[in-house]
């Protein structure tokens, strides 16, 4: 589980902060043999969207990547 309190917002010149986020991660793995060994990890479990980024620089916006297998 990954949490994060919110960025600061680099939109604004009043110190302001972007919403918290809380992602959760799953990895499963398994011996097959002595030297072989399966796993399938999950990133964003729950496919939570939100806003990383909004600064104006050539970066642009950035969202958090959506669920991943």
């Amino acid at each position: 589980m990954y949490y994060g309190s919110g960025f600061t917002d680099g939109s604004s010149d009043v110190p302001a902060h972007l919403q918290e986020h809380t992602t959760f991660d799953l990895s499963v793995s398994k011996a097959v043999a002595e030297n072989l060994t399966v796993s399938v990890t999950a990133l964003n479990l729950a496919n939570r969207r939100f806003l990383l980024d909004n600064s104006a620089t050539f970066g642009g916006t950035h969202y958090a990547e959506p669920r991943q297998i």
